[in-house]
């Protein structure tokens, strides 16, 4: 992988960490709703790039046999 896919791949871990971790504290200050809030708005960008990534997995298998 070349230094942007690092890059890229780094960026949305990072983000990803940063999600968590602010749901983390909504839920721990008793905001229960906006942690739950940004949960949904969050499994959105997470379940295009699950889909992206076991797409491109399938391709990968499918090129070796």
């Amino acid at each position: 992988m070349g230094l942007l896919g690092d890059f890229t791949k780094g960026f949305i871990i990072y983000t990803v960490v940063l999600w968590v971790l602010a749901i983390i504290a909504f839920v721990a200050q008793g905001h229960i709703a906006f942690g739950l809030l940004i949960l949904f708005v969050l499994m959105i960008p997470l379940t295009m790039i699950a889909h992206e990534y076991l797409k491109n997995r399938k391709k990968r298998e499918h090129n070796q046999n």
